[in-house]
C-alpha cells in the first residue's frame, strides 16, 4: 500500500497559509471547508501541492470555459479514465453549473448525452479524443474556438492533464474518498 501520511501538522507556517488558502478557495464549489484529501497528500510536497493547487485553482476558477462546460469535461474525462474520487468530487460542482442528473449519468458511458448544444457536445467529444490520445477532430475544434476562442480549447485540454495528474496521484497512493461523496457509477 503506497499511502501518504498526512504532512499537515508539520508544515511551515508558509506551507500552511498556502494549505488554507487552497481549502479556502474550493470551499464554495465543494459545499465545505476541507482540502480534498488528494491534495492533503499532495502536501508531502508543498512545492508540488501549491503548484497543481494554482493550476486547478486558475482552471476551474478564472478560466475562461462557463461552468457547466469545464464539469461536463471534467466528468467525461473522469469517467473514461476511471477514476472515482475526481467523478465524486465533481458531481456537485456539476449540479451547481445546471447540468442535469440524465446528462451526468450519460456522461459516465460510451454515448454524448441526449440535448447537449452544440459547443457542449464539442466538450464531450474533445475530451473523448484527448482521453483517447487522438488529435481532436477539425469540426469539433471549430465549433469549440466558435464558442470559447482558441484559449477555451487549450484550456479544454489543459483540464484533461489536470485531473490526469490528480487521477494519477489517487490511484497510486491510495487516496481513499471522503465520507459525504457520491459513489461514481463505474
Amino acid at each position: 500500500m503506497a499511502r501518504l501520511p498526512d504532512p499537515t501538522a508539520g508544515l511551515s507556517t508558509a506551507d500552511r497559509e498556502a494549505f488554507d488558502h487552497m481549502a479556502g478557495a474550493r470551499a464554495g464549489a465543494e459545499g465545505r471547508a476541507a482540502l480534498g484529501d488528494v491534495y492533503v497528500r499532495m502536501f508531502n510536497n508543498p512545492a508540488v501541492a501549491r503548484a497543481v493547487g494554482a493550476l486547478g485553482e486558475h482552471l476551474r476558477f478564472a478560466g475562461v470555459l462557463p461552468g457547466d462546460a469545464r464539469e461536463l469535461a471534467i466528468l467525461r474525462y473522469a469517467a473514461g479514465q476511471g477514476f472515482g474520487y475526481v467523478w465524486a468530487h465533481h458531481r456537485g460542482p456539476a449540479r451547481q453549473a445546471g447540468i442535469p442528473d440524465d446528462a451526468v449519468a450519460a456522461l459516465a458511458g460510451d454515448g454524448v448525452p441526449e440535448g447537449l448544444a452544440p459547443s457542449r457536445r464539442a466538450v464531450v467529444e474533445a475530451v473523448d479524443a484527448v482521453a483517447a490520445r487522438r488529435s481532436i477532430p477539425a469540426e469539433v475544434q471549430d465549433r469549440l474556438e466558435g464558442a470559447f476562442g482558441r484559449p477555451g480549447v487549450v484550456e479544454l485540454v489543459a483540464l484533461c492533464g489536470l485531473y490526469a495528474l490528480m487521477g494519477y496521484t489517487v490511484t497510486a497512493f491510495d487516496v481513499e474518498l471522503e465520507e459525504g461523496f457520491p459513489r461514481p457509477p463505474f
